[in-house]
C-alpha cells in the first residue's frame, strides 16, 4: 500500500509542474487522477478488510469525504477552472502524504500485525525523514 500511494503522490505532484502538465492537458490528467485515488483506495480498503483493521470504516468515511469533493470540482474544472484543479492536487497531495503516515502506523501497530522489517521499515524512514520524498 505504501508504495502504491507514493506512486500516486509522485504523479500528482507531476500534474504541479507546468513543464509537465500543461494547462491544455490538465483537464484531461486531473480526471486521469481521480480515477487512479479511487482504485488506489479500493486497494486500501480491500488490504484494510482482509487484515480486519478495526478503523477501517473511519478510513472509509475518510475516503468518501475526498472522493465526494473530487468529484464535485471536476465539472468546474473540466469547464476550465485550472486553478481550482491545481489547488485541489496540492492540497490532496498533502492530504495523501499525512494519510499515509497515519495508515501506516495503525497498521503496523495494530494486534496481530507482523513483526519486522515493516515497522522497522518505517521506523528507519521517520528517523531519517525521508518518509515523504518520491521513489527514486
Amino acid at each position: 500500500m505504501r508504495h502504491a500511494r507514493r506512486r500516486l503522490c509522485v504523479r500528482l505532484a507531476c500534474a504541479l509542474d507546468p513543464a509537465r502538465t500543461p494547462d491544455a492537458d490538465f483537464v484531461r490528467e486531473f480526471t486521469v487522477l481521480v480515477a487512479l485515488v479511487e482504485a488506489g483506495f479500493r486497494h486500501e480498503e480491500t488490504v484494510m478488510e482482509l487484515l480486519d483493521y478495526h478503523r477501517r470504516h473511519d478510513h472509509l468515511a475518510d475516503n468518501a469525504v475526498v472522493l465526494a469533493a473530487l468529484h464535485r470540482a471536476l465539472p468546474l474544472i473540466e469547464e476550465g477552472d485550472i486553478a481550482l484543479g491545481w489547488r485541489l492536487i496540492a492540497a490532496l497531495l498533502d492530504l495523501l502524504s499525512l494519510h499515509r503516515i497515519s495508515t501506516d502506523l495503525a497498521l503496523v501497530t495494530m494486534p496481530g500485525a507482523p513483526p519486522g522489517r515493516q515497522g522497522s521499515h518505517l521506523a528507519g524512514a521517520l528517523k531519517r525523514r525521508d518518509y515523504f520524498k518520491p521513489s527514486r
